[in-house]
């Protein structure tokens, strides 16, 4: 007997042919338990909604946090549509929507001057913070989320501030662009992040199917219930609240949901800690789960444990700096190019000020920068005054090298210790899975040649 089964991506139903000798092809095996074409019609609308919401190739095209991260997602975006259809109201109110009063020019000013004041803090906000939205694109999701929040507020008591209408609205429009340019970019973030087969368009088509089929739900709702919600002041706001309140958490436990296995700084600080604790590497879902999510973006871009800061990609003539009253000016200037030759980067410190700069070089590899990440974060433990902890926390990577008590030898046998533990550290994290290939630390572009 001749026959075959074909299967439809790894989620779609198995299906067994056998060739008929009466009709010369391959005829379906109807299996009887489940009901004959009653269930190919079942099998049909399922195959139509995870075609139409899901990427091709769902599960194995995205990531293993896809399911978890757009259930949440979706729930925060039907939050935030009711939130904004309450504070719709009040805008159209401010405008004047109603009275006869108003006149068409006014509310048309208005308007226009709301979207410029957004324009140009979008250019703005993309200006000062736009190379950082990758690297926190969790602590930036959720400033968007909150902003969004703020933009809604403001427009539901707009009307009754003893401020001018316009000036109002041009403070919710800059916190919606704010909203525009963090939102977006984290939202490609994730999109990047979950695409596993170079299908970022489909991944990226598919949200928006998803995003729309909820706003679409949130309309439907907010016809429903709005006009009994607004009838009562205490109603409405009772009810903004909890909107906001479920939007926040939504957002909350979507962001939580995201595993990343690039390295930026927060998660590459607590898997640098728990491996000098105890020599072990944190894995992604428990490095993700420990990732601050309310720090501030300052402390996340600059700063180490112990309230040291470290720029990376620094520039050298900055750096150099802190040398610039010493007599062998000329020497140390040596020394440091003659370092950058053999290791393409560069470690500064300024104790006085606790900051360290790492210059580097054109050549520098991805490695080289997690090396040079590495190195700082050891000599940060030793001008904190935990060598002698720390020494006894490398003993499994590093036997037999003696701790220098003076401050000139100290920095010598950090590069020491850290070339002997460090080819040790990364064979580590990447058997855990972490992509030591794609680095998001934040560095700035200064590079030596």
């Amino acid at each position: 007997m001749l026959h075959f089964k074909e299967k439809k991506g790894p989620v779609g139903k198995e299906k067994s042919y056998v060739f008929s000798e009466t009709s010369k092809n391959f005829v379906p095996i109807v299996d009887e338990k489940t009901g004959g074409s009653f269930a190919t019609a079942q099998e049909r609308v399922k195959g139509w909604i995870v075609d139409a919401f899901l990427p091709q190739g769902y599960p194995d095209s995205v990531s293993v946090d896809y399911l978890h991260y757009q259930f949440w997602d979706s729930s925060q975006a039907f939050c935030s549509n009711l939130a904004g259809a309450l504070s719709l109201q009040a805008t159209l109110i401010g405008l004047g929507v109603g009275e006869s009063s108003a006149t068409p020019l006014a509310a048309t000013l208005t308007w226009l001057l709301k979207d410029g004041s957004g324009m140009v803090s979008s250019i703005a906000f993309a200006y000062w913070r736009g190379t950082q939205l990758d690297c926190n694109s969790k602590q930036w999701r959720l400033f968007a989320d909150v902003a969004n929040d703020v933009n809604h507020f403001l427009k539901l008591v707009a009307p009754a501030l003893p401020v001018p209408f316009i000036l109002t609205m041009c403070v919710s429009a800059i916190m919606l662009s704010l909203v525009g340019v963090a939102g977006g970019a984290t939202r490609a973030a994730f999109t990047c992040h979950q695409a596993r087969r170079d299908n970022m368009a489909d991944v990226s088509a598919k949200d928006g199917s998803q995003e729309t089929l909820v706003n679409l739900a949130a309309l439907i709702t907010s016809i429903t219930v709005l006009p009994f919600i607004i009838s009562s002041f205490w109603v409405t706001w009772i009810t903004f609240i909890l909107c906001v309140f479920l939007h926040l958490f939504t957002n909350y436990m979507a962001v939580r949901a995201v595993k990343m296995e690039s390295l930026n700084r927060p998660r590459l600080l607590h898997i640098l800690h728990s491996w000098f604790s105890s020599g072990a590497v944190q894995d992604i879902s428990q490095a993700n789960l420990a990732e601050p999510l309310f720090t501030g973006p300052a402390f996340i871009r600059d700063y180490f444990p112990f309230g040291f800061r470290l720029s990376l990609g620094s520039s050298l003539t900055e750096a150099m700096q802190i040398y610039k009253k010493e007599s062998d000016v000329r020497d140390i200037y040596t020394k440091a190019l003659e370092t950058l030759m053999e290791d393409n980067y560069l470690l500064v410190s300024d104790v006085r000020q606790r900051h360290f700069f790492v210059i580097y070089r054109r050549e520098i590899t991805p490695h080289q920068e997690l090396e040079a990440f590495f190195t700082a974060y050891l000599t940060v433990l030793n001008y904190a005054h935990f060598k002698e902890n720390m020494m006894i926390a490398l003993e499994h990577v590093a036997r037999g090298i003696s701790a220098h008590t003076s401050t000139s030898d100290m920095v010598a046998s950090v590069r020491i210790l850290a070339k002997k533990a460090f080819p040790v550290f990364l064979q580590n994290i990447q058997e855990k899975g972490w992509n030591t290939n794609k680095l998001l630390l934040a560095a700035d572009e200064w590079r030596i040649q």
